[in-house]
């Protein structure tokens, strides 16, 4: 499949479309310390690094390498992030972020099976893996309720004095 910026992914209660400048906004507000306390960035509100990040993720798009979105509900509201990175023959990587406010829903068990309907159907691959730090126990349940198996652990750089302990959750096709 080639991916497109029309592309648009739509359950009862979200739509997915690819991110693009209107969503700049919403990230510099929501993409927080707190948000991303188990992520692998250190969000500063740096609104041209966001500029940055948005910019790149439609270069990868167009090289159909990554598929990032923005994750809107059901009245079109912002409410995070989601993608599908390191699109190759052998695999492919889920991931996503939610506004504090839209946390502890379910929408992210809801975004990453969409992701992984929308996968199955348009994209070749082997498996599909789900990074998730080790304390985050809301993010770890949305892989072990769709079937992924835990397969990796390792240590991942976050900040100087920060290292998150990365399990790395597995869905394999045969």
């Amino acid at each position: 499949m080639i991916l497109s910026p029309d592309i648009k992914i739509k359950t009862e209660r979200i739509t997915l479309q690819p991110v693009n400048d209107s969503y700049i906004d919403d990230i510099v507000e929501h993409f927080t310390e707190e948000v991303t306390q188990y992520m692998p960035f250190n969000p500063q509100g740096d609104r041209q690094e966001i500029i940055t990040f948005v910019n790149e993720s439609q270069k990868t798009l167009l090289q159909n390498t990554d598929l990032v979105m923005a994750v809107l509900d059901s009245k079109g509201t912002f409410v995070g992030c989601c993608g599908i990175h390191n699109i190759t023959e052998e695999s492919i990587e889920l991931g996503l972020w939610l506004k504090k406010s839209a946390q502890g829903k379910g929408l992210g068990t809801e975004i990453i099976k969409t992701l992984i309907e929308f996968s199955e159907s348009n994209l070749t691959f082997n498996y599909i893996l789900y990074p998730v730090d080790e304390e985050n126990t809301a993010s770890r349940k949305i892989p072990e309720k769709l079937g992924f198996k835990l397969t990796k652990k390792y240590r991942k750089y976050k900040n100087p004095p920060t290292d998150l302990s990365i399990l790395e959750y597995r869905k394999y096709y045969s």
